[in-house]
């Protein structure tokens, strides 16, 4: 499923910002674009669209940073079928730094015992794990659920779901010309955001889209995915998501 032994990051979720330095030109996005239509129009289309996406793998980049700015960058493979089920694993120098494994059951690492930033790597993995389970959630199914709302707002549309179930309410931002997402914002029940996970350098796979940088940022960090190669809805085993022996299920 993917190269290298590290840690899997289904759903990694938190601790991951991006680097210093002068920042890079936005990527022009060769994707397909739209005619401006109404908002419920506009709501099928994005459905329909991220409907496409039934599985996902990819190498590239992830960067985790805690809440104290200390960060690490690593090479990671990432798998995903949405929406339940998400990897990752990370290595640096060829060493594995975790495994992440996201399933309905639960969220598992593997983290090294040797290392002496293990309790870090924990810690981020956690914060990774929200973002994975997000990430994977978000993307397979969001738009086709009851109740909610689209608002136009320039060239944006602005999607709510309001919090139910146990659930928080969500915002998206979605593109409306290429009717892409955007950014999502996970809100408490005061309106506080408590996490958000913006997506860009989207490219086109077939008829199907999808981002190759994710940023998600909650109170425990930052995490960055930069995806070099990605595959979109290729053959994955059941095994791909299957936690290895050694993983400790998180709380």
């Amino acid at each position: 499923m993917m190269r290298g032994s590290g840690w899997v990051v289904g759903l990694c979720l938190a601790t991951l910002v991006a680097v210093g330095g002068c920042a890079p030109r936005a990527a022009v996005e060769a994707i397909p674009s739209y005619p401006l239509t109404d908002a419920a129009d506009s709501l099928r289309r994005v459905a329909e669209n991220a409907g496409r996406v039934k599985s996902l793998s990819g190498e590239g980049l992830i960067t985790l940073t805690r809440a104290n700015g200390e960060s690490v960058r690593l090479d990671a493979a990432v798998a995903m079928r949405p929406p339940e089920r998400a990897r990752i694993r990370a290595w640096k120098f060829g060493r594995a730094v975790f495994d992440l494994t996201v399933t309905p059951e639960g969220v598992w690492i593997v983290s090294p015992e040797d290392s002496d930033r293990k309790e870090q790597i924990r810690s981020a993995g956690v914060s990774a794990a929200k973002l994975a389970r997000a990430w994977s959630v978000l993307a397979g199914g969001f738009f086709d659920q009851p109740g909610l709302t689209a608002q136009m707002n320039d060239g944006r549309m602005i999607v709510r779901r309001e919090a139910t179930g146990g659930e928080p309410a969500v915002v998206c931002e979605v593109d409306r010309r290429t009717l892409t997402p955007r950014k999502y914002l996970m809100l408490d029940e005061r309106g506080v955001t408590r996490f958000s996970l913006t997506m860009d350098r989207y490219r086109q796979f077939g008829e199907a889209v999808w981002p190759m940088r994710m940023v998600a940022v909650s109170e425990g960090g930052t995490v960055e995915v930069e995806l070099r190669e990605a595959e979109v809805n290729p053959e994955l085993t059941e095994g791909a998501f299957t936690p290895p022996r050694r993983a400790e299920k998180l709380p």
